[in-house]
């Protein structure tokens, strides 16, 4: 359900906000944090920014693919002093292939995070409870999130990346997608390597208790702005375990319960 957004900013402050970071993206370079210079501005200044953005990118060509869920595990919430997760939009620039590397030049502090990502089958728009989503999201593949910012490090609070999109760069997903209801979402287990040594494991109940539970709180905040997913759309749902820093030449191998592995490489 739409609410009233709370601004403390100007409408001409989000534009030169998001202006500032559009051209740091086109860039390669870094800005200040964004709460340092406007320590009053909210969660919805933010997201106003993200989307005066977006426009700007639309404007250029570009095409907006789906979502991505963020801050979906407590120890990020706790690290971010905040109890909500955050989205973004994904672009069709950020779209990896299979095989196709990411250029670690073009992209200031890239970390890499492995996620469940789902395909929707309808638009769906909230409110809405797990159980819609099941209904709606016709498939679920791995993926790999490669996020980053414009600023110096990833020590920001959660107004700064959502201005930022939340974070969305780039994101490789798999290509043998399964049936939502061929997968137990809370116990699927995720095994990532990196340069061909174990970097970690985790479980879909790191996501907010189930993957499900990310989605249904990404349709629900959309829904406060309007807005809602469309049929096709692709939406990152939140990453099993911490995320790590890549350098040139990094090799990461993603493994899911009943899925081909998928691997990414920076070049």
């Amino acid at each position: 359900m739409m609410r009233t957004p709370e601004y403390k900013l100007s409408s001409a402050e989000q534009e030169i906000i998001a202006q500032r970071l559009y051209e740091a993206e086109k860039e390669t370079s870094y800005i200040p944090l964004l709460t340092e210079a406007y320590p009053e501005m909210t969660q919805d200044d933010a997201y106003a920014i993200q989307s005066a953005g977006l426009k700007m990118r639309l404007a250029e060509g570009k095409q907006v693919v789906g979502h991505k869920i963020g801050i979906t595990s407590l120890g990020m919430m706790k690290l971010l002093n905040v109890d909500t997760p955050d989205y973004g939009y994904l672009l069709n620039s950020g779209m990896l292939l299979e095989g196709e590397p990411c250029r670690r030049s073009d992209m200031n502090i890239p970390i890499v995070e492995g996620e469940i990502a789902f395909l929707m089958g309808r638009d769906l728009t909230g409110p809405v409870t797990p159980a819609d989503i099941l209904e709606a999201a016709q498939y679920v593949v791995p993926c790999f999130e490669i996020c980053d910012a414009r600023f110096q490090s990833w020590t920001v609070t959660v107004r700064d990346t959502i201005s930022d999109d939340a974070g969305a760069s780039k994101f490789l997903i798999g290509s043998s997608p399964k049936t939502v209801q061929d997968i137990n979402l809370r116990n699927i287990g995720m095994v990532i390597e990196k340069n061909g040594r174990l970097y970690g494991t985790g479980a879909g109940a790191e996501v907010l208790g189930n993957p499900v539970n990310s989605m249904t709180w990404l349709v629900n905040k959309l829904a406060e702005y309007g807005i809602g997913l469309k049929k096709g759309e692709i939406v990152l749902s939140g990453a099993f375990l911490a995320a790590d820093p890549a350098q040139a030449d990094d090799v990461y191998t993603l493994s899911v319960d009943g899925f081909p592995s998928l691997t990414l490489r920076f070049e």
